[in-house]
């Protein structure tokens, strides 16, 4: 029931003066009846939204155009309510309700049956209110499950790629591409640490953008080292840095201060090893289902990312030597034939050094095991000095190590060995309890890979010319065919050509053999 003071107005059309009386009297103080006449067409139009009742007796709706009962039905704010005469021909409820009308009553008009007409209108409403409602709330969960859909696509898309890979900066690149179809992401970074066996300190590997100016390099270093030491609660006492692949455009990305910067933990079992540093716009604000995809995203990159550096800490520990952390045998020979047949099919120079720590057995016997451990370790550091990003240093065996030298003549990785040999010799090696030092020589072989040879070629020739070199004397350099300069202990002259030549003279005669015996087994 409405106020008085704001009678609800229903329509009449058509009505003669007694019937619009009686309807408005009937419907109660909370209605107000307009009667228009057949011709008017304002009763069509609904008022502010609201449904309103319209009463028309069936022979001024059979009376009026089609065009017009076809624009009464396209009204949904007015209801119509038919009114039959007392004589007229029963109508079936499906014609009624075909013709546009909530209802029908039959004349004559009783307080009951206006008031009866007005209730099923409510009750209509009523229905058409909680459609609605209905309507809408499929609607709503209809693009909750669209957006769950692409939710759970999303992280689909993001595990399969981020799983294809065991490779840390290629999961990072696809990550970088995936996050931008979540969030408008200028830049990615990261950063991942351990805690050294020995030492209080993090030891940090840095990812950042590739295209960098320096000022920016240094800035987005700072930014990293910074979050990893407020997040793991240390110091970065060392850190590596690498480089992430550039986007397509390759354009120069920005420094850290440029925009917002998002860190997100990376932890795995609860134990927190790096984060990812999302860089984007200073005023983004993410909606809740963004952050809650953004934190199923990052767990499952950090268990990615996690078995990734796992990977390539076994695979570390398999390619190198437990006690000098060079390379060892293995990975030598699996670098080494690689090399080998590179070099062979661009026709570069490849050579190889072989050295050995002269009189090793005695640093053993007098000082102890330890000792010769803390030779070995220092030896090995030794040799890392003055080479290149290329070259590869390895432990042969015992106290023999090797070294891989890519695009470099045989006169070259001479005077490389050369200079090995000098520095070991002029060093004094702190080991076990030899407090005053210990005072050690090296000897060396040195061979080049000829046209056609094969890499274990190239060892034997490098290993007969370190045999020469040990029985020559020691702490000398030999190399395996003709050179131009001078041997290491020796003048130039015949007493460097005749152990070259005895070389060339053992070794390739033994080649050739073999490759005979290779062709007439085939």
């Amino acid at each position: 029931m409405h106020s008085t003071e704001h009678p609800e107005v229903m329509w009449g059309l058509g009505l003669d003066p007694d019937t619009a009386a009686f309807v408005e009297a009937a419907a109660g103080a909370g209605y107000a009846l307009r009667n228009l006449p057949p011709d008017a067409v304002a009763w069509m139009r609904g008022s502010g939204g609201q449904t309103q009742a319209a009463w028309v007796p069936w022979q001024v709706w059979i009376g009026l155009p089609k065009n017009r009962r076809l624009a009464c039905g396209q009204d949904e704010c007015v209801r119509r309510i038919l009114i039959l005469e007392q004589d007229a021909e029963v109508l079936e409820t499906e014609q009624v309700l075909a013709e546009g009308f909530v209802t029908a009553v039959r004349a004559p008009l009783t307080r009951f049956k206006v008031r009866d007409a007005l209730l099923r209108l409510r009750e209509m409403d009523s229905l058409a209110a909680d459609l609605r409602r209905k309507t809408e709330e499929i609607a709503l969960e209809r693009e909750l499950l669209v957006r769950k859909g692409n939710h759970l696509s999303f992280l689909n898309r993001v595990l399969s790629r981020a799983t294809a890979s065991l490779d840390p900066v290629t999961i990072l690149s696809k990550a970088r591409s995936d996050l931008r179809s979540l969030l408008p992401l200028t830049a990615l970074a990261g950063a991942f640490w351990s805690r050294p066996e020995h030492g209080s300190g993090l030891d940090a590997e840095l990812y950042m953008p590739c295209l960098l100016t320096p000022p920016e390099s240094e800035e987005w270093q700072q930014a990293l080292i910074a979050a990893a030491e407020r997040q793991a609660g240390y110091k970065v006492s060392e850190y590596r840095q690498a480089c992430l692949a550039p986007d397509r455009g390759r354009k120069l990305a920005p420094g850290p201060s440029a925009g917002r910067l998002l860190f997100l933990p990376l932890s795995v079992g609860g134990e927190s090893f790096g984060f990812l540093a999302l860089m984007t716009d200073k005023g983004l604000r993410l909606a809740k289902d963004q952050v809650q995809t953004l934190n199923a995203c990052v767990n499952h990159l950090a268990l990615a990312l996690r078995n990734a550096l796992l990977y390539r800490q076994v695979k570390l520990q398999a390619d190198r030597d437990g006690l000098t952390k060079i390379g060892n045998r293995r990975s030598f020979e699996e670098r080494l034939a690689a090399e080998a047949a590179r070099h062979g099919r661009y026709d570069q120079p490849l050579s190889l050094i072989l050295v050995d720590v002269d009189h090793f057995k005695a640093v053993n016997d007098t000082h102890g095991h330890q000792a010769g451990d803390d030779v070995l370790r220092e030896m090995a550091a030794l040799m890392g000095e003055g080479l290149r990003s290329s070259d590869y240093p390895a432990r042969y065996g015992g106290e023999e190590f090797v070294v891989i030298l890519p695009h470099t003549s045989r006169e070259q990785a001479a005077l490389l060995a050369e200079r090995l040999r000098q520095r070991v010799a002029g060093r004094f090696f702190r080991a076990g309890a030899a407090k005053a030092g210990l005072s050690l020589t090296v000897s060396a072989g040195v061979a080049a890979l000829s046209p056609g040879s094969s890499a274990q070629e190239l060892v034997l020739l490098a290993d007969q010319a370190l045999y020469l070199a040990k029985n020559g004397g020691r702490n000398r350099v030999v190399v395996a065919g003709p050179l131009d300069i001078p041997q290491a202990g020796q003048a130039a002259g015949d007493a460097m050509e005749q152990p070259l030549r005895v070389v060339r003279e053992i070794i390739e005669p033994r080649i050739a053999l073999g490759r005979k015996a290779d062709r007439a087994a085939v």
